[in-house]
């Protein structure tokens, strides 16, 4: 039963790494392409571009616009997913093998969305890419609330170094309510998750502090 229960372990653990994966690979092309769309509309919208530019630019257009399009499908598909799973299986999604790397995409994916480089993404006609920024800032808020009840999980969000930023999910609280994303109720659990995340933060630093810096005589070793 033991040797059972390590396979199973160990093929979640691969499973969901993949998930993983494919919601990080798609919301980047995604992204990407989106910034390449609204950089070629600016581009066009310029009165002086010469005809053979404007030709070449429009071909290029058309190609990152079915890029766009197919990625950003993908995309919705695969958190659309990740909710479901976090929803039912919250527990095997705060393993340690897997926590810190959902964290880390989550955050970095809500940067992205409402953070400083958000301005990238304010293409032309966005639902002609199924591009709903709302939509999927709410369904990945989803991720988060699922995991609301999760120590290791508010742990991970704490650690992450590069993506977590308290200013960012405040922004994300004010879009959510200004444009009616989320009920008053599920607004109210994410302020309180938001708090948790700071006081998981506030621990880790005090720990740090606590253990102070390094001897010079074990930096070599």
């Amino acid at each position: 039963m033991l040797i059972l229960n390590r396979v199973n372990v160990e093929f979640f653990v691969r499973f969901v790494n993949l998930l993983l994966n494919d919601v990080t690979f798609v919301l980047d092309e995604s992204l990407n392409s989106l910034t390449k769309i609204r950089d070629l509309q600016k581009e066009l919208g310029n009165p002086n571009l010469d005809a053979d530019a404007r030709t070449e630019k429009e071909e290029t257009l058309i190609t990152v616009e079915k890029t766009a399009t197919s990625y950003m499908q993908l995309t919705n598909e695969t958190v659309a997913m990740l909710k479901l799973f976090t929803e039912a299986l919250a527990d095997a999604f705060t393993m340690p093998e897997i926590v810190q790397r959902l964290a880390d995409m989550l955050d970095y994916n809500v940067d992205c969305l409402v953070g400083p480089r958000c301005s990238n993404l304010n293409v032309e006609k966005k639902e002609k890419y199924s591009f709903s920024p709302g939509s999927l800032l709410s369904e990945i808020i989803d991720v988060y609330l699922n995991l609301k009840d999760k120590p290791s999980f508010h742990e991970a969000v704490a650690r992450d170094g590069r993506s977590y930023k308290p200013e960012v999910f405040e922004k994300a609280t004010s879009l959510m309510r200004s444009h009616s994303l989320k009920s008053p109720d599920e607004i109210g659990a994410w302020n309180a998750l938001v708090g948790r995340f700071k006081l998981a933060k506030m621990a880790s630093d005090q720990a740090e502090e606590d253990l102070g810096e390094i001897p010079d005589e074990f930096l070599g070793m």
